[in-house]
């Protein structure tokens, strides 16, 4: 953490100290007793600061006296929980009015995988807090280290250079183009601190009780342990950490971020140049039984914007600088993009696990439970989801003996997440030990052995277009069409289309098709149309490739064209 200094700012313009100075570092230090109560009026005497072991003469120092702009940032996608939810952007913002002093700026901004707008609140609302509106961030999915990187970029020309961004959110991120060691160099090299105010996500995510550092997605995909993002920012980034476990909550962990603003001392000096990336810090106070909370690390002195690259003219993070993989596949026109993926490139983005991975001419999924437990070992039970919803479940104990082998369904999904499309894909299926149709009943839901695609896979749930041999005649192909939700550690499955049989020359060699425009979903089958039907459970999300117990299947040349819809 490192907000400018103060006292400099009262003494000149803040332009001045922020970018004709850009080698003044600054520290915030809160100084406690033995009971962990604040420490008030401690003079510049008092500390010493240390950096890489080297001492360095304080240049300027502040008792916590100047105004500070404080942005809050409140997370509203559908991995939080309804029961932790903090309310609206706005509803915190004036939460923290309510405590703020004369002179503090307040900004709020709501997310998504997508930012809100960042609005200042007037000094009229500051009055009446009741009148506050933010605006909301269209989307569902969340994208926790570039709205913070936005919230760093939006505050670098405020007028009040002590600074702090307040983050309300379950830790999840799915959709950031930053990493988070690229965040965690965005924060040590501005000014405002981090506060982190911790809500819990819904039940069906299970990400409690999971200690790696990473954790996989239904879609196959790993993102960051909330738990491990958590503890990075605090212990890399200096973030000061709160979890909500009553109702009350978040009043409190407001009003700790309050007293500990009010009662910071903020220090200044000239470091000496480095060609360090990351410098340490220590700082202590001279007087005996105080405890000293300051940040440790900072990067070297930069500005963020060399950092973290925006889109010029905004503060979004620049998708040309951070792309998506598949965003390097995509062409055509804004009204026709096509999204291709053939698989010969292994870093084209797709999971590469054991259980869904590259394979010479295509992409493979198997339902296998061996190879599973040859791939980073997953926390026993389920494996979590996040916003792309739902859980794998494994197979049931209860399971016949052969069944135990195999997981009940295996997902992977990747690409642009659009509403409206038509989607390619070959597929070629085998099955191990040989078919047996009434095998596999004790799964919940029982399953069919199958491979297909789905598609608009969302936090809510999927569809897929499942193809399986036809039991009576394996010289013909039997199709299904199902909508499955999420609930809890499984889902609820309709049926949109039952089992049809139709004719073909291979048990399972084919290239599968859906058109997705609306509510109308429309099947292909080596290019003629087997079924349609209208349903509107999911109206947009990613496309992908399912087995279920027990097939292991290979596809390829897959295709994606977005559909242009007038509604």
């Amino acid at each position: 953490m490192a907000p400018a200094c103060a006292q400099a700012a009262a003494q000149q313009p803040v332009g001045h100290v922020l970018h004709t100075e850009v080698n003044v570092q600054t520290v915030d230090v809160r100084v406690t007793d033995k009971h962990g109560d604040d420490v008030h009026g401690l003079t510049p005497n008092d500390f010493t600061i240390r950096e890489s072991g080297k001492r360095q003469e304080i240049a300027f120092f502040d008792a916590g006296a100047a105004p500070v702009t404080v942005a809050v940032l409140v997370d509203s996608s559908a991995s939080v929980s309804q029961s932790s939810k903090a309310g609206s952007a706005a509803q915190v913002a004036a939460e923290f009015m309510r405590i703020a002093r004369p002179g503090d700026r307040i900004y709020a901004m709501d997310f998504t995988e997508r930012t809100g707008p960042f609005e200042r609140l007037t000094a009229e609302q500051l009055r009446n807090p009741g009148g506050v509106t933010v605006p909301a961030a269209r989307g569902s999915g969340s994208a926790v280290y570039d709205a913070i990187a936005t919230a760093i970029c939006r505050l670098r020309h405020s007028k009040n250079p002590r600074q702090a961004i307040i983050v309300i959110t379950d830790g999840i991120d799915e959709h950031s183009r930053l990493s988070l060691s690229q965040l965690v160099d965005a924060i040590r090299s501005q000014r405002a601190q981090l506060f982190l105010i911790g809500l819990h996500s819904k039940s069906q995510f299970r990400f409690q009780g999971h200690i790696d550092p990473t954790i996989a997605l239904v879609t196959g995909h790993d993102i960051d342990n909330p738990d491990y993002v958590f503890y990075r920012l605090a212990e890399e980034a200096g973030a000061a950490t709160f979890v909500l476990n009553t109702e009350s909550g978040l009043q409190k962990a407001l009003k700790a971020v309050s007293d500990t603003l009010n009662a910071e001392y903020t220090l200044a000096y000239y470091p000496p140049r480095s060609s360090w990336k990351v410098r340490k810090i220590e700082v202590k106070v001279k007087r005996h039984g105080m405890r000293v909370l300051a940040s440790r690390t900072i990067a070297s002195n930069q500005d963020t914007d060399e950092i973290v690259r925006y889109s010029p003219g905004t503060c979004n993070v620049s998708p040309a600088a951070y792309p998506y993989a598949y965003e390097a596949r995509i062409s055509g026109k804004p009204q026709h993009e096509i999204y291709r993926d053939d698989f010969s490139d292994p870093h084209s983005g797709w999971p590469n696990h054991p259980e869904s991975h590259y394979v010479a001419g295509g992409y493979e999924l198997s339902t296998a439970e061996h190879a599973s437990k040859e791939a980073v070992a997953p926390a026993p039970g389920l494996l979590p989801s996040a916003s792309m919803g739902g859980v794998f479940a494994p197979a049931s104990p209860n399971s016949a003996s052969h069944a135990s082998s195999y997981r009940q369904n295996v997902i992977a999904a990747y690409g642009p997440p659009w509403a409206d499309f038509r989607v390619f894909a070959n597929v070629k299926a085998e099955y191990e030990p040989p078919l047996q149709w009434n095998a596999y009943p004790k799964f919940s839901p029982p399953v069919r052995a199958a491979a297909g695609l789905v598609f608009r896979i969302n936090q809510n749930g999927y569809y897929a277009l499942l193809v399986s041999p036809a039991a009576e005649d394996q010289r013909m192909l039997a199709f299904e069409l199902v909508a499955r939700a999420f609930v809890g550690d499984s889902y609820a499955e309709w049926v949109i289309l039952p089992w049809t049989t139709v004719a073909h020359d291979s048990p399972l060699d084919a290239q599968l098709s859906v058109q997705a425009v609306g509510d109308q979903i429309t099947l292909f089958i080596d290019g003629r149309q087997v079924g349609t039907a209208r349903d509107d459970r999911f109206d947009s999300g990613y496309s992908g490739f399912i087995v279920s117990a027990p097939t292991h299947a290979k596809f390829s040349d897959l295709l994606l064209e977005r559909e242009s819809v007038q509604r």
